[in-house]
């Protein structure tokens, strides 16, 4: 039988392996942690790991050495796998990619390999590099700053426990005289060295120890449900931002379609039904970008009471007349920054949520107060800040869930209900509008006991302003008016054109930024309106904007999204009151904001 060479088969492994002496000396590495640490073999068998992987001298905070080192020293003294919290740590690049430190986060578990005689031999350092994931969320929902910070927090845990262990073994190595003395608080006599402990400090270090593994059990559990629910965001939201320009082309032509056949009754009929189903899957399309945080808002104060007073009568029209509805509000509530339009939509999916748990009828409470958030609670539910909130709470009188139920509401499509009935998202939405608006959701629930939603939103300094009035004024476009349409999206920017020419417009085309500033420069142009789409490569809408109105000052902007990506604009805002186009958009819809963008002032910015 042919001999197995273990040593090309580690080296080939796909997993990041290292492997380390006793004195911490790098003696192994697959070819895989190589390629991640951009090292070469040859260069670091024999030397120490932290010659090899030093802290980035240009960062001052860096922690990674001390991290690392403080774990390798737990495994050799206790002889146990130690894993680690997620670490920032960046590595060198060759000089042959241009030196300097590159950032890096990675997620390392170091393991020990015991001799004959029980001691450690070796240590197996395994990493997971966890970059790509954390850097693509630093500008959006923060998530990088939130795992990294319950991370530290996981590790000031960790800390505590092994303290707490540690008190735990002097305890049970006078397990005797503790059970001979439990019931009175007479010192008990200690080994040499070590602090005198009685029956009562015994117990409060249980207890202590019991807390700590709760608290520590729990925020992993909320960062691996953070992460699971950002995940499936991201995916949703992309899907939805390339369906969504789909359904523009698909809606817009249909649209077209049905005023050229508008004397044919069956192809009039075809062209309704497609109108139809082109606008379930918009709706369906929506609600996944509020679920994933890629809808646009126009956030602005706001105090709750007056967002559930404004739409009471439609809440009582969606529960039915066998459902009674409850309002308390609290005077004097702190005022929040939200878009009116989401916290509507917050309220309604959650009444009607509680509608379907109470088919038998029951009641339905919402109130509203003022709450502080302590630190206590900050430190168990990843992304929220102490401080004043305002808390909007649902309750109903209905069937309740168990706790498996409870653990799954908030996935996109999940849904205990009926075939047919709802599509799952409610709830998502419901979260997704929350965690958008640096808010926090509590459910509270027990089978047959009713269910309680309690959604807290940052308190906010400043005057509340009224809604303004709803509704439009468009009037026809005027002769000569000249809309720039910059879309880099081949099929919209076509329809797009069509429908605008269709109107009166005259129509300026670009597909890039480049080819739009071209087109602003130029002093042949009248330009009277700036039509954009905001997620665009290079320079995004509200950039463009910005640098066509220092060309031509004056210069009026519309723009529209399928989505706007956390990571391209503030946390999906543009400036508050700009005119927005929602895609997919029907030729009316078009109309409308293109004449609400124009107004009735003069006609434009000419050169």
């Amino acid at each position: 039988m042919q001999d197995i060479d273990f040593h090309t088969l580690f080296e080939s492994a796909p997993g990041l392996y290292l492997v380390l002496n006793r004195d911490l000396g790098i003696v192994a590495a697959t070819d895989a942690y190589l390629h991640a640490t951009m090292t070469v073999r040859e260069h670091i068998l024999g030397r120490g790991i932290f010659d090899v992987f030093p802290d980035n001298p240009d960062d001052p905070a860096a922690t990674g050495v001390h991290n690392l080192r403080a774990s390798l020293d737990r495994v050799l003294e206790k002889a146990v796998p130690d894993v680690m919290p997620i670490q920032k740590y960046d590595i060198q690049r060759p000089d042959s990619e241009g030196g300097g430190f590159e950032e890096r986060y990675w997620s390392p578990t170091n393991s020990p390999v015991l001799g004959p005689d029980r001691r450690v031999t070796y240590i197996i350092h395994r990493v997971a590099d966890v970059t790509e994931f954390v850097l693509s969320q630093k500008a959006g929902a923060h998530l990088e700053a939130e795992i990294y910070a319950q991370s530290r927090k996981l590790a000031e845990t960790n800390h505590q426990l092994r303290e707490s262990n540690e008190a735990l073994q002097q305890l049970h190595r006078q397990i005797g005289q503790l059970m001979a003395q439990a019931d009175s608080e007479l010192a008990v006599m200690p080994r040499e060295g070590l602090a005198p402990v009685t029956a009562a400090t015994a117990e409060e270090m249980l207890e202590r120890v019991g807390k700590l593994i709760t608290t520590r059990n729990e925020l992993e559990e909320q960062l691996r449900q953070a992460q699971k629910m950002d995940a499936i965001g991201r995916l949703a939201g992309g899907i939805a931002h390339d369906f969504n320009n789909l359904l523009t082309a698909i809606l817009g032509y249909n649209e077209m379609l049905c005023e050229e056949v508008w004397d044919q009754a069956d192809a009039t009929e075809y062209c309704e039904e497609v109108r139809m189903a082109a606008e379930r899957a918009a709706a369906l399309t929506y609600q996944l970008l509020a679920f994933s945080r890629r809808q646009l808002t126009q956030p602005q104060l706001l105090d709750l009471n007056t967002c559930v007073a404004n739409i009471d009568k439609m809440l009582r029209r969606i529960i039915g007349e066998d459902i009674d509805l409850e309002v308390r509000g609290t005077d004097g509530l702190h005022p929040v920054r939200a878009d009116p339009s989401q916290v509507d939509q917050l309220i309604l999916n959650l009444a009607v949520n509680a509608r379907d748990a109470m088919p038998e009828g029951g009641k339905l409470t919402v109130e509203t107060a003022n709450v502080e958030l302590t630190r206590e609670y900050s430190g168990r539910h990843i992304g929220v800040d102490p401080g004043p909130y305002a808390m909007l709470a649902v309750s109903d009188t209905g069937r309740g869930m168990d706790a498996a139920t409870r653990s799954r509401i908030f996935e996109p499509f999940f849904t205990t209900k009926d075939a047919g009935r709802g599509t799952g998202l409610g709830l998502s939405i419901v979260y997704g509008i929350v965690k958008q608006n640096g808010g926090d959701v509590m459910v509270y629930s027990e089978p047959g006991l009713g269910t309680s939603f309690k959604i807290y939103l940052p308190a906010v300094e400043g005057e509340v302003q009224p809604r303004p009035a709803a509704g439009i004024r468009t009037t026809p476009a005027r002769a000569g008016e000249t809309i720039l349409l910059v879309e880099d999206e081949e099929q919209v920017r076509n329809l797009t054109h069509a429908m605008l020419k269709r109107q009166g417009y005259r129509i300026l085309e670009a597909a890039t930024v480049d080819e739009a500033l071209a087109l602003v420069r130029g002093p042949e142009q009248r330009i009277d309106l700036l039509l954009t789409d905001i997620v665009m490569p290079r320079m995004r809408g509200t950039e463009l904007a910005k640098a066509a109105k220092q060309l031509r000052p004056g210069l009026r902007v519309l723009y529209m999204s399928g989505y706007t990506d956390a990571s391209v604009v503030k946390r999906g805002a543009i400036e508050p009151g700009a005119p927005f186009l929602q895609k997919p958009f029907t030729a009316a819809a078009l109309h409308d904001k293109v004449r609400h963008a124009l107004g009735t002032a003069a006609l434009g910015a000419e050169a």
